[in-house]
């Protein structure tokens, strides 16, 4: 019985590692390598190609049996009374054994809704096709329309890698926007190109009155327009994955990867938005925290003296920052801060004001503020001193920052780099650029305005 492919490959990981560590001990002690060691360098690099071949035997015996059983069960398939309108579906026991063997926990994360586990599994399948080179799972995505090419184009790594299937990306987008403060509040814009302008309106025409026999020509004005210039920028994170995850837990898997990605692509994003400073850290974005600077901007307004922590910031300093706002700005209003900012200034005030009794202090109080939804984003200052920079955010963010959305999820695996741990890295990444383009001046202030502690 011939041996199986894992085998091989760990073989061939042990050959490899010892020839590497020959020439690394020679290098380490500042010397070349000796007769004895090229002996043996050339003796493992000689099992290596053995291996090799052996591995390529495998692999291609594998496909031959794939082949054979796809054939046989197209065979069968035709052989049986169908409707015309009936449609594949994938089954869990299409693979390899009952439902409950691709699940850990019994409770699925990110996929929600409708058929959430069957898109949950065909995740999984595509997951285990490409991360993990399963033969049998790449014939089941290709007999169940799932597709299997890899992603090209312009922008996209020299290396490859692996547009997601469309159950996965909509399990990500959906994740990304529930996380995501940034993707639920400003304007999205899909980008079509990597460079793209958006008119805005920066002025209009002035109105004045006209007497009933004008000595002078009526004053003319023009509307004037300027554009928002965005520019898509390439983003990624690297995670390692347990190679036992993908051999008993397909649903598992997807949704665990799908919880990873989303968290970690808005918690990115919603960075940018708060706290870019331009840098290369944020591929130059600049954040709300960077531009509404006290002091410059009539949108950033001080707390009274001494308030710069959260216990000290009353209903005079919040009703100061919304004084300032727009009227324009106020149909899609809302509060941003962190879950501390809103229990220890919201909560405080709310519960300190007149009219509670007992059934309401048990009941608590929902998230807004006169009338304005509090938005929780926990990158905003939770506690300490806060001197000189927003402590919350009041306004619309939807008029005042725009998204660019380039291109969706790409992920690359790897399982070479970590084999002597046992797990597999995965590479994702997107294009997006986020651009504030909207915050006043130092006598009119914008659609997002912010409260400044104040030593």
């Amino acid at each position: 019985m011939p041996r199986s492919i894992t085998t091989v490959k760990e073989d061939l990981a042990h050959k490899q590692r010892c020839a590497q560590d020959l020439i690394d001990r020679a290098e380490k002690e500042n010397r070349v390598t000796t007769a004895e060691e090229n002996t043996l360098f050339d003796k493992q690099m000689s099992d290596v190609e053995t291996l090799k071949a052996e591995m390529a035997a495998l692999q291609e015996h594998d496909r031959r049996r794939t082949s054979i059983n796809d054939l046989r069960k197209e065979f069968e398939e035709s052989r049986r009374v169908t409707s015309p309108t009936a449609v594949a579906k994938p089954n869990p026991t299409d693979f390899d054994g009952t439902l409950n063997r691709y699940r850990r926990d019994g409770k699925l994360h990110a996929f929600t809704g409708a058929n959430a586990e069957e898109r949950a599994y065909r995740s999984g399948m595509w997951a285990r096709a490409f991360w993990f080179n399963d033969v049998r799972a790449q014939n089941w995505c290709v007999n169940h329309g799932i597709d299997i090419r890899n992603a090209q184009g312009e922008n996209v790594n020299s290396a490859g890698g692996y547009l997601v299937p469309d159950e996965f990306s909509q399990a990500i987008i959906d994740l990304r926007e529930q996380y995501g403060v940034a993707r639920q509040n400003v304007q999205i814009m899909p980008m079509g190109r990597d460079t793209m302008l958006i008119p805005r309106r920066a002025g209009g025409i002035t109105i004045a009155p006209i007497g009933e026999n004008p000595t002078s020509a009526i004053g003319q004005s023009q509307a004037s327009w300027n554009n928002v210039r965005l520019v898509a920028k390439k983003f990624g994170g690297l995670t390692l994955m347990s190679t036992e995850i993908a051999e008993d837990a397909i649903i598992s898997l997807a949704d665990w990867l799908a919880r990873e990605f989303a968290y970690g692509f808005a918690l990115f994003e919603d960075q940018c938005l708060f706290l870019g400073d331009g840098t290369s850290t944020y591929a130059g974005i600049r954040g709300l925290a960077n531009i509404l600077v006290a002091g410059t901007l009539i949108s950033a307004q001080d707390a009274a003296t001494g308030h710069d922590t959260l216990p000290e910031i009353d209903a005079a300093d919040l009703t100061k920052c919304m004084s300032v706002l727009p009227a324009y700005a106020r149909r899609n209003a809302k509060w941003f801060c962190s879950a501390a900012a809103s229990d220890l200034v919201f909560g405080r005030l709310m519960a300190a004001a007149g009219g509670n009794n007992i059934q309401t202090i048990m009941g608590g109080y929902g998230l807004s503020y006169l009338g304005y939804p509090i938005v929780i984003s926990q990158l905003l200052p939770a506690s300490g001193t806060i001197n000189d920079v927003p402590i919350l955010y009041f306004g619309d963010l939807n008029l005042a920052v725009t998204m660019g959305d380039r291109r969706q999820v790409t992920v690359f695996p790897s399982e070479h780099r970590y084999m002597d741990t046992d797990q597999i890295g995965i590479r994702a990444t997107e294009r997006f650029d986020i651009v504030v383009h909207d915050y006043g001046d130092t006598t009119v202030a914008g659609p997002i305005v912010a409260l400044v502690g104040n030593t």
